[in-house]
């Protein structure tokens, strides 16, 4: 007699060899990739053992969602990815994020189930969200209430990158100046057309994409909410807030812990607009801050802050762009009023030298002296 018992099938993992040397590499049963287009693959390494030992001369290692994993040899580095991918991922559902307490490394993964983001803390409450900024409202205040953070801001976030299932900081967080409650993690991912940033909402599936029927309008993996870059994704992001008629102001959101290379990103794709934000700061000795604005392909301005973290605001106007930067200074404590910064001209850079052809008179000046 034969009974089904509900267990899932074990995680497809297959053992790819790279292109330069020996390098190794394991293929996943996970689509990756903004739209799914491409598959998750885990780089495997390899180092000397630094302990002598008779047979033992190499270690093996891998990174699966910010744990290393270290074995003898690839096929039983295969394994311990198994099992690790079974405990984390009991239901074939991989954590969107982890929230964690650096103090104390202690972690709390959260989910997406049936429409929710959710926590199954073990011996704690279950912590159950709409979105991301709820649920990691509820599990920063289930950490203060424990014992584990005095304060949010202890609190750090890791998201679990689909492409070779590293944990890593956000590519940027979403915020609003007029919306505290506001949070929305990104990530970055590649596209059919190129490296992207989009914004963090599903979970990825431990099985393989299912097969197109002839015919058949793109999946819904492939409407993933990216831009290819950090600028153009605020600007999306404020396009979904008006089609969906959120009470959030769209002009008010921006861009924070933007990691650096994830601004280079943009400001490539960007051009100097001439003109800087002077902003003198109420620190005692009217520290003189000075921002370059930079100007997009859309025809909108842009500049970057960066204080703790770099910030990125985007307007459609440098007037509305130096609003955006004093209302964030000022409620951070820099300056009394939201108006204090100015819109100033750059000045032009100087010659190294004086070309001939630069040098002219007026017309009338060369007759005057001729005559």
């Amino acid at each position: 007699m034969i009974a089904d018992r509900g267990e899932n099938e074990p995680v497809p993992i297959f053992l790819e060899k790279g292109g330069e040397g020996d390098s190794y590499s394991f293929r996943l049963g996970l689509r990756a990739g903004i739209g799914g287009h491409d598959t998750a693959r885990i780089p495997v390494g390899k180092r000397i053992n630094p302990d002598p030992h008779p047979v033992l001369k190499e270690i093996h290692h891998c990174e699966v969602a910010g744990r290393l994993l270290e074995a003898a040899n690839v096929y039983a580095l295969r394994e311990k990815v198994a099992q690790l991918l079974d405990s984390i991922a009991p239901s074939r559902s991989l954590p969107l994020a982890y929230f964690r307490v650096p103090a104390m490394d202690y972690v709390v993964p959260v989910y997406e189930d049936d429409g929710h983001i959710v926590s199954p803390v073990i011996g704690g409450p279950n912590l159950k969200s709409r979105d991301l900024a709820g649920i990691r409202t509820e599990v920063c205040r289930y950490l203060a209430s424990t014992g584990y953070v005095n304060d949010a801001d202890e609190v750090t976030v890791g998201v679990l990158r689909p492409s070779d299932l590293s944990l890593v900081a956000p590519a940027a967080i979403i915020r609003s100046l007029g919306d505290s409650h506001l949070w929305i993690p990104t990530v970055e991912g590649t596209s059919a057309e190129g490296p992207v940033v989009g914004v963090l909402g599903h979970a990825a599936q431990l099985r393989p994409a299912e097969r197109r029927r002839a015919g058949a309008g793109p999946a819904a993996q492939d409407t993933a909410p990216a831009a290819p870059e950090v600028i153009s994704l605020i600007r999306f992001v404020r396009a979904e807030l008006e089609r969906m008629r959120s009470a959030t102001d769209p002009d008010a959101l921006y861009a924070c812990e933007v990691r650096p290379e994830i601004w280079t990103a943009a400001e490539r794709r960007t051009e100097d607009a001439r003109s800087r934000l002077v902003a003198y700061l109420d620190d005692g000795e009217s520290t003189r801050l000075e921002l370059n604005v930079r100007r997009t392909g859309a025809g909108d301005v842009a500049v970057a802050l960066e204080d703790r973290h770099i910030n990125v605001f985007l307007a459609h106007s440098e007037n509305a762009l130096a609003r955006q930067v004093g209302t964030y200074l000022a409620a951070a404590g820099f300056l009394r009023f939201a108006n204090e910064v100015e819109i100033h001209a750059a000045e032009a850079p100087r010659a190294e030298r004086l070309e001939t052809d630069s040098i002219w008179t007026h017309p009338e000046e060369v007759h005057s002296t001729w005559s």
